[in-house]
């Protein structure tokens, strides 16, 4: 992840005209500015991931916060490296074990913490909640795709389901919240290869078909010839999510030019195809697998048939986003 680099000045600064110049250079567009006196240099920013942003961001904001507050929810996904599906804030948040109740103010969102165990962890300097205590942030008030992309990532980190379900019993959020977060907690699965593959699932379960497996890997004559993202082998469907970093991300290539892994695909699924058992293969996207998409049109192509819906798939569906 790259660092970007955070411009400040102090009001007290003994050069008057520094804080003019940074002003001007924010007002050409040359900065951007995160915070009064703090500012990214607007280039980088936007070549920047929004993690990247995020984190320059918490590194604006904070010097400013009164120290005892810790970095929770979205901004602590972003300090612990985790996954997300959709926008970042623009806020950083923090909790605060000082106050019951929150409150939000231009750059900050603080949440009420008080008697809460938040279990801060350091990292690059700023006390940031747990593993835990940050899935179950999430799982609380995110979208649940987004809840299920965050709790795969900390559930494949090593942190116990049980350890989640513990920390989401000690809260007392609205019942409504907390049904939607233990579902997506049990919902979680350690072995999603991706964010793409955890939406793919949630997709398909929203739209009542069976839970498929992930990660098996097939073989022929000649050996290994992959580990697929989805298999469903009561019908001998493979699914797989291609998030086309593969084709674009230099370092995922192995230095491989994107026509040669075009074709090195090819000839992947054409092996895969004449394994005994697998019938087809079919690929998904980000397109596919949105609100809209055709993944559950192309899945009843296949022949993948809708489960009969139960109580908790009924929940699943309700918590659509």
């Amino acid at each position: 992840m790259t660092h970007l680099t955070v411009f400040s000045i102090a009001s007290t600064d003994p050069d008057p005209s520094a804080r003019r110049r940074l002003s001007a250079a924010a007002r050409r567009g040359a900065l951007r500015r995160l915070t009064a006196g703090r500012y990214v240099l607007a280039e980088a920013a936007e070549s920047a991931s929004d993690h990247e942003v995020h984190r320059a961001r918490i590194d604006a904001v904070l010097p400013g916060v009164a120290p005892h507050v810790i970095v929770s929810h979205e901004s602590a996904v972003v300090l612990h490296g985790l996954p997300w599906v959709g926008s970042l804030p623009e806020v950083v948040v923090v909790s605060d074990p000082h106050l019951g109740t929150g409150h939000r103010r231009a750059h900050v969102q603080k949440v009420g913490a008080a008697g809460r165990r938040l279990d801060p962890v350091v990292i690059a300097g700023h006390a940031v909640t747990s593993l835990a205590v940050t899935a179950v942030d999430i799982a609380l008030r995110a979208p649940f795709r987004t809840a299920v992309v965050v709790l795969d990532a900390v559930l494949a980190r090593g942190i116990e389901r049980d350890v989640l379900i513990a920390e989401l019993r000690a809260r007392t959020p609205r019942p409504r919240a907390v049904t939607r977060a233990r579902l997506a907690i049990e919902f979680a699965d350690a072995a999603s290869g991706s964010p793409g593959e955890s939406v793919a699932r949630v997709r398909m379960a929203q739209d009542g078909f069976p839970q498929p497996v992930l990660q098996q890997e097939f073989h022929d004559e000649g050996g290994f010839v992959a580990r697929v993202d989805f298999w469903f082998p009561e019908v001998g469907v493979v699914v797989e999510f291609d998030g086309l970093a593969k084709y674009r991300d230099r370092a995922l290539r192995g230095g491989r030019s994107p026509e040669q892994v075009v074709v090195d695909e090819k000839l992947r699924e054409d092996r895969l195809r004449a394994v005994p058992g697998v019938r087809t293969v079919v690929r998904l996207t980000w397109r596919d697998v949105d609100d809209g998409g055709s993944a559950p049109q192309r899945l009843d192509a296949a022949g993948v048939p809708r489960a009969n819906r139960t109580q908790d798939t009924g929940v699943l569906q309700s918590s659509r986003g």
